[in-house]
Parts: structure tokens; sequence; C-alpha cells
């Protein structure tokens, strides 16, 4: 048999062969690898940049200059190991014409948006070989500091001046009330004038009111005509008088982004003051509901009531509707409804639940068609409500409490219109975010309580977890409620402040809690 000889010819053209197979294999190796490394670069990027643009946002939300969002962009891509080559920042630009507008910036309504751009470079490494050196890598996020529909519901009730000392004509609120009453001042004048700011001199009210100030500066921080937030104002004492200044009412007409307006509202607030109950001669002068009591010489006695004795029905003497200033704070969102804003209650009050609102038979010069509202007939501490804060009544039975019902509003404004928790029942909800405020030793009122728990704490912790993710069920103060201290403690949306003082920290904290939310 006659041997093939091996054509040198065909030794070279395999060499070529292997040298062209190794550098392909080398290429689609490099390829996959720097391929997994661009992945994971451009991930990280992304991610860096939307912590920029959260941060940006939150500088936004605070007026802040185009130099202080740049430098928190920056700030918070470092803190996620990204370092871009160029990074800038864009906001709307109302100055140009409205065809000239970025159309995702600038819409309508107006929002607080910012969008960060980044550009980085990614060294190849394998990729090399085939003279591919660099990639450039780009990104970009916008960030929505939250325009938001904020609604206050604030306590107005006559315990709003008891941090006066007992005897004090300023635990009068018709005394305390009064725009003169600042220590020093001869006539009422404009309360822009006095050293705090505020007419009257109930406390801790004033403090109420100051620190609601604040807030509003914070939310409402433009020109009405640039301004994207908005905010109203509920108060609730009873809930049948039509007197704004004892009833549970709007105190703004609608929504208003007018930050004057807001504050000459807020300001110019009074507490409960009903009429007087003798005139000089010593004539009843309020029959029906309570009135201002007065001994001979004139001293302030507390809140007395003539129709309550007669009728042997205290319903109508009780000024704590947190029910009633939930449910107005939840219709609100019903009225020029915006579904793409972040939609608030904050609840402040300094006790707990003892009234409601009134059927429309209810009539407070008829005493047939009391109680007013949801009030069990008794006499016992606390009022309209029983003494088990863990009891739960269904609004068909005699025994619905002002604690039921104000349960109830709470699932109103929290729970979620679809898709809502077990816990929720039948209500459909706004699925509004609520915070709850509990100001001072009121809240903390063990009274008669069987278990030991206190009234006004343990519904204004449920109200704050229905208002935490639109679930009563969940609990975020859950180990919490053991002891005084520990009902004391924020946990989830619930704060306690134990003085007026410490309010202006609270409305603080809530506000750095709600400004910003990533938006794409």
């Amino acid at each position: 048999m006659k041997k093939k000889e091996f054509n040198k010819g065909q030794n070279g053209q395999s060499m070529i062969i292997i040298a062209i197979s190794i550098v392909a294999i080398i290429g689609f190796v490099g390829l996959t690898v720097d391929v997994g490394r661009l992945f994971i670069a451009y991930g990280n990027l992304r991610k860096a940049v939307d912590a920029g643009a959260l941060a940006a946002a939150a500088q936004f939300r605070e007026g802040r200059g185009e130099s202080d969002l740049l430098s928190a962009a920056k700030d918070a891509m470092s803190l996620n190991g990204v370092n871009p080559t160029t990074i800038t920042i864009e906001v709307c630009d109302y100055s140009l014409p409205p065809a000239q507008r970025d159309p995702l910036l600038c819409t309508e309504p107006k929002k607080k948006l910012v969008r960060v751009n980044a550009t980085g470079s990614l060294d190849m490494t394998f990729l090399n070989v085939v003279g591919v050196h660099t990639i450039t890598l780009s990104s970009s996020s916008i960030s929505e500091a939250a325009s938001m529909d904020v609604v206050l519901v604030i306590d107005i009730s006559e315990s709003m001046a008891w941090d006066a000392p007992e005897g004090s004509s300023m635990r009068d609120p018709h005394q305390c009330n009064d725009p003169s009453a600042y220590p020093g001042s001869e006539d009422a004048g404009e309360y822009a004038e006095f050293p705090n700011g505020f007419p009257g001199e109930c406390h801790p009210f004033e403090e109420v009111k100051h620190s609601a100030s604040a807030f509003v500066k914070r939310v409402l921080d433009k020109e009405p005509g640039d301004e994207e937030d908005r905010l109203a104002i509920v108060t609730f004492a009873n809930g049948w008088s039509g007197d704004v200044n004892m009833g549970t009412h709007y105190r703004t007409s609608g929504w208003t982004n007018d930050q004057d307006t807001a504050l000459d509202i807020i300001k110019n607030l009074t507490i409960f003051d009903p009429g007087v109950c003798k005139d000089s001669l010593g004539n009843i002068v309020t029959y029906y509901g309570p009135c201002r009591n007065y001994d001979s010489d004139g001293n302030f006695l507390g809140l007395y009531c003539y129709s309550c004795i007669d009728s042997g029905d205290l319903s109508a003497l009780t000024s704590t509707n947190i029910g009633g200033g939930l449910r107005k704070g939840g219709q609100m969102f019903a009225y020029q409804t915006r579904e793409d804003s972040l939609w608030v209650v904050i609840l402040l009050t300094d006790g707990m639940a003892n009234a409601t609102d009134i059927d429309v038979s209810d009539d407070i010069e008829d005493f047939s068609t009391y109680p007013l509202g949801y009030c069990p007939n008794d006499w016992t501490f606390p009022l309209c409500q029983d003494e088990n804060v863990t009891t739960r009544h269904a609004g068909s039975l005699a025994s619905y409490d002002a604690d039921d019902y104000a349960r109830d509003m709470a699932n109103f404004v929290g729970c979620y219109p679809e898709d809502q928790a077990a816990a929720c029942g039948s209500i459909q909800g706004q699925g509004a975010v609520i915070f709850t405020i509990g100001l001072g030793n009121g809240v903390l009122d063990t009274s008669n309580e069987v278990n030991g728990q206190p009234y006004g704490t343990n519904l204004l912790r449920y109200i704050a977890a229905v208002g935490y993710d639109g679930d009563p069920a969940s609990d975020p103060c859950t180990g919490y409620y053991d002891n005084e201290e520990e009902w004391k403690t924020w946990c989830g949306n619930y704060y306690f402040s134990p003085e007026g003082q410490q309010l202006l920290s609270v409305f603080e904290n809530i506000a750095s809690r709600i400004f910003t939310r990533l938006s794409r």
C-alpha cells in the first residue's frame, strides 16, 4: 500500500486555522466576561442614579439651588460606590414658552420633578485584544419630591387650655381665646405684633398652632401660582354644633395652595368656647349643651350642662369627635381629586374619642332624639365609650360608641379602595397615609379600662396602623403596649408629644418622611 505524503502547505494552513480559532475563542471568552462586567456596571450605575435622583429631589423639596441638588446627587452616588465622569441636573424651566418645555419634567398639574443624568466609562479587559478599550455608559432617573394633598385634622376641645395651672383664668376658653390675652398686651391689636405671633394664650393650643404653621411653611413653600402641593384644615370638637369654633368643620374652602391663607386660618384658630351659663342677674343663658360656669366672684369653674342634667344624657357635653374629624379629612380627597398625588392626613388630639357626628334626626333641643350621635347612655367615665379598648361593636348595635366610630372612620381614610385588607371589613377607603399625634397625658388615661390600657393611645395607634399600610391588623407598634414608657414610644405612624414644645420635632419628622418618593 502506498503511503500518502504529508503536504507542508497543509501544515501551514492548519496552523493558521488553529491561530484563528484561538483568537476567536479568546474573543468569545472576552465578550462573555466583559459583557457580564458591562451589565453589572450598568446596573450599579442605574441604582446610583436612582439614589442620586432621590437625594436631589429631597433638596428640591427644600427649595435649594441647582448646586445643592448636584452636590446631593454626587454624594448619594458616591455612597453607592459609583463616581461617574459627568453628572447633570434638570428641572422644569417654566421661563420657557410651553412648546419648548420638557414634557417629562413640566407636567400639568405641576409636579416637583428632578432628572439626574450620569455618564461613565468602563475599561474592557479581554476585548482590548480586538481593539475595544472602553465603553461609555449613561443613565438617567426622574425623582419626584411628592406633590402632596395634606389634610390637617386638629383637636380644638376645651382641654387644649389645660396646660394652665388649675384656678388660672387661662383655663377659661373665653379668656385664653381673647386676642388680647398675651401677657402685657393692653388691647387686641394685630396678632402679628405679639411676641409669639399668635392671638390668644391657650396652652398647649398655642404650641399646636405654632408647630402646624411651621409645617405649613414647609409644605406650601412657593408662590400660589407655582405651588404643586395643596392643603386643607379640619378642626373637631363636638359633633352637633354648627358653630365652627365648637363643632367639627372644614376651615379651608376646599384645597388651598396659598401659604398666607393657610397660616392666617391656623393663627386665628380658637378652642371650644361655649356660651356663658348665666347672665349677671342669674338667668340661664345657655341651656342646651355645655356652658361656661362661674362662681359669684367671676372665677371660672369649668363647663356645665343644664340640658344634660334634665335629660339624663351626657352626649351633648362631650367635645372630642375624632371620628368626625377623620371623616371630613377623608372626604377631602373626593374633591378636585388628584390620583397621582400623595394623600396624607395628620391627626392631632390631646385625649380620647368621646363624641361623634350626629344622625340627621338628632336635635339638641329634642330630648327624645338623644343620645346625640353614637353615645351609649352611661354616666360612667369615659363618656360615650365602654371601658375596654379591645372591644369593637357593629354600627347597628346600641353599644356602638365613639371609639368604634373613630376606628371605622380610620378605615374609611386609610384602607385601600380595592383589594383592601381583611381587617378593613366592607369599608372601601381612600388609601391615604395617616399620621397620628397624641399630645400630653390625656391620651395616656387608663381610668376604668379593664385591661389597664390607655384609651387615647390605643385608638391613635390603631388609626396610625391603618394609615401605615392600609391594614388595621398590621401594627408597627406591636410590642410597645406594656407600660407608660412604651405607650409614649414613636412607632410606625404614631407620635407622642408630652408637651406642646415637642410638637415642632414631631411635625418635622413627619415632613421628612412624606416629602420624597421615586416616580421613575
